[in-house]
């Protein structure tokens, strides 16, 4: 069985109100969206006007609508974090958030290849609505959700591993480098 994304999920295109906001607010920006579910930072300023139904909770799904080549499963956030626009909120009703964020993540390409003649191309709302889910059995769901999950999660050791051998071996270099020239010893 297959369902259209909207029959199964919520789904909300965030806009930054127009003029400065009333007060410091915690924002999640497009620009801070990294591949593997990594969020760079988190932004706190007053210069939007927040909405309501922005707010980012544990297992929504997040999709840079300009140019997205990912997606992000929220699967923790800060108390009181807003998106910001050019976002799209994706939440998960009738099916494992988890499955849903792996398939959203296999096919963004295909929904802003859909626009690919524009200057910056970016996904529309009936791309995201219209988006065919298939329905397999709950279980199936589970595992499939969190085998990409894990798979994410391993890819993000694998680089934090590869940055730190990075450092040591530029340690071990410069270390080396100092004992040849006797740089410690002399100053």
């Amino acid at each position: 069985m297959q369902k259209k994304l909207k029959d199964v999920a919520d789904i909300k295109f965030c806009l930054s109100g127009s003029g400065k906001g009333s007060e410091r607010t915690k924002w999640l920006m497009p620009i801070n969206l990294l591949e593997n579910n990594m969020v760079s930072e988190i932004v706190t300023n007053d210069n939007y006007q927040r909405e309501k139904n922005s707010k980012i909770s544990k297992e929504d799904i997040i999709i840079k609508r300009i140019s997205p080549s990912f997606i992000n499963y929220i699967d923790k956030v800060e108390d009181d974090v807003y998106a910001s626009g050019n976002l799209i909120i994706v939440r998960a009703k009738k099916i494992e958030a988890k499955y849903l964020a792996y398939l959203l993540n296999k096919n963004i390409g295909k929904m802003i290849d859909a626009y690919s003649g524009s200057t910056i191309p970016s996904i529309g709302r009936k791309d995201v609505e219209d988006f065919i889910v298939p329905i397999l059995p709950a279980e199936s769901q589970k595992v499939i959700g969190e085998l990409w999950l894990s798979s994410g999660e391993l890819k993000k050791l694998r680089n934090r591993l590869s940055e730190l051998e990075k450092i040591k071996t530029n340690y071990l270099i410069s270390d080396f480098m100092n004992q040849q020239i006797g740089g410690r010893k002399n100053g």
